[in-house]
């Protein structure tokens, strides 16, 4: 395995960590099911979630979909915390257009 191929698999986990962040804040939020626009900015990523799919479900879905990722990376010798330079709100996908 090169290098190339472990950073594809931390880049492709990241994403869908990204995708799971967005459903948990959503759910925080006492929301149950994916809105149009959640499921829009999701649907690159994770094309299994649609519109009004319960949240709970989608969220799930995610966790599937990272399962591989995660059998496959080698656990780091120090891990270190990836700072986000602009935290994403879900607030902002349920704003009307």
């Amino acid at each position: 395995m090169t290098s190339m191929d472990g950073e594809d698999r931390r880049l492709r986990l990241r994403r869908l960590d990204d995708c799971l962040d967005v459903l948990e804040q959503a759910h925080e939020l006492n929301l149950t099911e994916v809105s149009e626009r959640m499921a829009e900015a999701l649907s690159e990523r994770v094309p299994t979630v649609h519109p009004g799919m319960l949240i709970a479900d989608a969220i799930e879905e995610v966790l599937r979909q990272q399962e591989p990722y995660m059998v496959q990376i080698r656990p780091e010798v120090s891990r270190r915390v990836r700072r986000r330079r602009d935290p994403f709100d879900v607030r902002l996908l349920l704003q009307r257009r």
